[in-house]
């Protein structure tokens, strides 16, 4: 178990959210534009659509009995989207296979976190398979846009470049330092939602 928490603790939104922002003021130092509109639009999206379908589950009771499906899971949506695109920057100035490792590795990572999130009992497969692959959507629509060519080079001082270096060792620091810090996003809404729909209730629902 605690292997399992270890694992998933890399998709926690503490650390997803601070990746994410990351990729967001890289793609806009870099001039990157349509990345940085479809990474943020996209990213926002899938964090409502998250948040939507915990509010509609703890509100009106809204599942899919069948599939076992009550929320989709925001450890996969977000690790999904985070991480193949992270990596995918990282290996951006690669050459293409490389480049498409580096992405697939993402994916993998966020397959791992999924996995982890069942194996804890805090999911349903398909609760963490429609995280996955929304957040997959995400990266996909992000890094496809992402033409060398049009990216523009990042001033440093006098010396322009284009590697991702900096990018790169500002992602690790952020995941060896922040892994391991959790914020109970989940939680919190499932609480005020219940709240909302049945003031006084003071139930604290699980972590998911």
């Amino acid at each position: 178990m605690r292997l399992l928490s270890y694992i998933t603790n890399f998709g926690d939104p503490y650390l997803m959210s601070l990746l994410a922002a990351v990729v967001m003021l890289w793609l806009a130092a870099t001039r990157a534009w349509q990345p940085f509109v479809a990474w943020t639009s996209c990213f926002s999206a899938g964090v409502l659509l998250v948040a939507a379908s915990r509010v509609a589950h703890a509100v009106w009771g809204v599942e899919i009995s069948a599939l076992n499906f009550t929320v989709v899971s925001g450890h996969s949506m977000l690790s999904g989207a985070v991480y193949p695109t992270t990596f995918g920057i990282c290996a951006a100035q690669e050459k293409p296979r490389t480049a498409q490792v580096a992405y697939l590795f993402g994916l993998a990572c966020a397959a791992a976190i999924g996995v982890s999130r069942v194996l804890m009992g805090l999911h349903s497969p398909a609760e963490v398979l429609t995280g996955w692959l929304v957040g997959t959507l995400i990266a996909g629509v992000t890094l496809s846009l992402m033409n060398p060519s049009r990216v523009r080079a990042l001033s440093i001082g006098r010396s322009p470049t284009r590697d991702t270096t900096l990018f790169a060792a500002t992602a690790l620091a952020l995941i060896v330092v922040c892994h391991g810090k959790v914020v109970p996003v989940s939680a919190w809404i499932d609480n005020t939602a219940s709240g909302v729909a049945q003031p006084g209730r003071g139930d604290v629902a699980e972590n998911r």
